[in-house]
């Protein structure tokens, strides 16, 4: 394609034209007459060639008549036969007919203005078909391009699309793992699974939830938020936003001018978490950046669906909570829960005093616990329980320590603390030889309650 083109471009441009005729072929035609004139009187008998035969004017009619086509052809044969005969005509030899004369006059003017006008027309059946090659080679040219540029659009769309469908089963994955996380009876865990299932069905740049307590809205979760941002972190009854989220209990979008007004530039979509029982509001999702392209009638439904489904999700957890604090036995962990701890080391210390024995208590933290997973916790815990039973006395109680399930309290009747040190070193050896390959570590803190005289 690249070695037509030279050709294209010396064919396309058009030379000018006066009333039809190209000027430059004027200029030639009246150059090559007059040098054959002057050639003629300098040197020959100055009778413009009346004698040579061929005549040197068909020169000219012939090269016009070549180059540039039959109207410029039919001009040089004008402008020769001017120049042949214009003063020049001889008289009639004796004993030659006036026709014969005539004929010798004006046989080579009618032979000129015949081969210009069949040299002319061959020169422009020649030019026309080199146009219509020359705009078939363009329109072929165009088309070529034409069916390149489509198929790099169809090839971008395809791997647009392709992109597309891979990151919406990403983002499907990853909500199907996150909605998992946000089904749990863990308070914590719903808090850690309401952010990743947020950033994967919505995919907000910016958002927070915040939890209804003392009469006002308060954020546990800030999504993206940087040090420079002046979104407030509590909101009271005294503004609009929260009198729309739990006055109203209406899904505000910036779109709206009204609902504009109530966020008062806190967000683009905003949200309130009913407890499905009581209808009442326990906290609120507000989104405050995302894609503009993002933000439509779909993504507002989804928005409301996932603030009804973290509401559910929160109170089953805080439900299940109280419970299980309520209970005496975690059955997850299968410990004594912190509630009863708090019961029965308040009991044991009392009667420690009025008896007098010792009373010690084993503190086992687990470091850097967020790192583990919620299975991994439950594996924890289920093992310091294990090792209570298996190394120490049956009268050694093993508890939750603090309801997010980071510590763990061993209360040792009847031990002092030098014997709780002892107590800490096989329940260490113990939790290091079942929980080989879990990459978990812990921190013992003995301490005496009760020291007997």
């Amino acid at each position: 394609m690249n070695q037509l083109e030279p050709q294209q471009q010396q064919a396309a441009p058009e030379q000018r034209r006066v009333f039809g005729l190209r000027p430059i072929a004027l200029v030639e035609a009246l150059g090559m007459l007059i040098l054959l004139t002057l050639i003629d009187v300098i040197f020959f008998e100055g009778n413009r060639f009346w004698d040579v035969n061929p005549h040197p004017f068909w020169i000219p009619v012939l090269l016009i008549a070549a180059q540039y086509g039959t109207n410029e052809a039919l001009l040089t044969a004008l402008l020769a036969t001017l120049f042949y005969l214009v003063g020049n005509i001889p008289e009639a030899p004796e004993g030659i007919d006036h026709y014969d004369h005539l004929y010798n006059v004006a046989i080579n003017p009618i032979l000129w203005f015949v081969a210009g006008w069949a040299i002319g027309e061959l020169r422009q059946r020649y030019m026309r078909e080199r146009d219509t090659l020359v705009k078939e080679l363009d329109d072929s040219q165009q088309r070529e391009e034409l069916i390149a540029d489509s198929y790099k659009f169809v090839k971008n769309r395809k791997e647009s699309l392709e992109v597309q469908v891979s990151g919406q089963l990403v983002s499907s994955i990853e909500a199907y793992r996150a909605a998992k996380a946000v089904e749990t009876l863990d308070p914590k865990s719903v808090m850690q699974g309401v952010e990743r299932l947020v950033s994967s069905v919505l995919g907000p740049q910016k958002f927070s939830l915040f939890i209804f307590h003392d009469n006002k809205l308060t954020a546990t979760i800030l999504h993206g938020w940087a040090p420079n941002d002046g979104y407030a972190q509590e909101i009271d009854s005294f503004s609009s936003l929260y009198q729309s989220i739990v006055g109203q209990q209406e899904t505000l979008v910036i779109a709206n001018e009204e609902h504009e007004t109530a966020l008062d530039g806190q967000g683009i979509l905003a949200g309130p978490i009913i407890d499905p029982d009581t209808k009442r509001v326990v906290g609120m999702l507000k989104i405050e950046q995302m894609d503009f392209i993002s933000l439509s009638l779909n993504t507002v439904e989804t928005f409301r669906a996932l603030s009804d489904w973290i509401g559910t999700a929160l109170i089953n957890a805080r439900n299940y909570q109280t419970v299980k604090s309520e209970a005496v036995v975690n059955p997850e962990r299968n410990l004594l829960t912190y509630n009863y701890f708090k019961r029965q080391s308040d009991y044991m210390s009392k009667l420690a005093k009025r008896v007098g024995f010792h009373l010690s208590m084993l503190v086992i933290k687990v470091n850097d616990s967020k790192s583990l997973s919620d299975a991994d916790r439950v594996t924890v815990a289920r093992q310091i329980g294990e090792s209570v039973k298996s190394v120490l006395r049956s009268v050694d109680l093993a508890f939750d320590y603090q309801t997010d399930g980071e510590e763990y309290s061993i209360l040792l009747p009847a031990t002092t603390q030098e014997g709780a040190n002892i107590v800490r070193e096989k329940i260490a050896k113990d939790m290091e030889k079942n929980l080989r390959g879990k990459d978990v570590t812990f921190n013992y803190i003995v301490s005496a309650l009760h020291e007997a005289r």
